[in-house]
């Protein structure tokens, strides 16, 4: 069973999201690499609705004052203390002059090591993915892109059948459209593309069955993914 595959389940994308965002960078970029040959819907997908500190730092200021309000302070200040002095202005400037003031006395007493700073980056952002999931902070209210539909894992095997058969289809499609073999003279074209005469009723009539099996084992793995789904609910139940 591949990586990819062992997220499939519902809850699994945002699952897999907590892994990723806790990782060290050595460790993500192997399990990206992992991702994006198994499946590179999920490596773009993941790629859109990761936290990083970066991004929590430069959501609006009304969000951020909640996330302080909800994240451990010391290891939030932490974070910040690993920042470059320009990035910490930035930052600081956003908020009141009350917060900034208690924030900077904060900052200013902690000495941490560079493995300190990466813990707390990585406790900040989980405690963050928290709020999400939680529903305290509202990622449709905070960036679109954060959003984690229902479903989304079917939504993304769904797409990735998709792009499977666009591709399929399209290289039927060049093949079908092509002058037969051992001609130097372009062949004749239809109305689509495909080659006139015999040939091109061959490749299309290919093409039409080619469609049809694939139809029917998109149809069978929605079938067994909602089988699946039941046994999982029936087992949460037992649980």
């Amino acid at each position: 069973m591949g990586m990819v595959d062992r997220y499939k389940k519902s809850g699994g994308f945002v699952q897999l999201l907590q892994v990723l965002e806790t990782c060290g960078p050595k460790k993500y970029d192997q399990f990206m690499n992992i991702i994006s040959e198994e499946d590179p819907n999920w490596a773009a997908a993941i790629k859109e609705k990761m936290l990083t500190f970066e991004k929590i730092l430069n959501w609006k200021p009304e969000v951020l004052l909640e996330v302080l309000a909800n994240v451990n302070p010391l290891a939030f200040c932490t974070a910040i203390k690993g920042l470059s002095p320009e990035a910490q202005n930035n930052f600081l400037s956003g908020l009141s002059h009350q917060e900034k003031r208690k924030l900077e006395n904060q900052i200013e007493d902690l000495k941490p090591t560079p493995v300190e700073i990466s813990s707390c980056v990585m406790k900040v952002i989980s405690e963050t993915r928290t709020l999400l999931t939680s529903g305290v902070l509202k990622a449709a209210k905070i960036d679109q892109s954060l959003v984690i539909p229902e479903s989304f894992e079917e939504k993304l095997s769904a797409k990735g059948s998709a792009s499977v058969l666009d591709s399929m289809l399209s290289d039927d499609l060049s093949l079908a459209s092509q002058p037969s073999g051992g001609s130097h003279h372009s062949a004749p074209s239809t109305h689509g593309g495909f080659a006139a005469g015999s040939n091109g009723s061959a490749e299309l009539e290919k093409l039409q069955k080619k469609l049809v099996l694939v139809t029917r084992e998109l149809q069978t793995m929605k079938q067994e993914n909602s089988v699946l789904k039941d046994k999982l609910e029936k087992i949460k139940k037992i649980a």
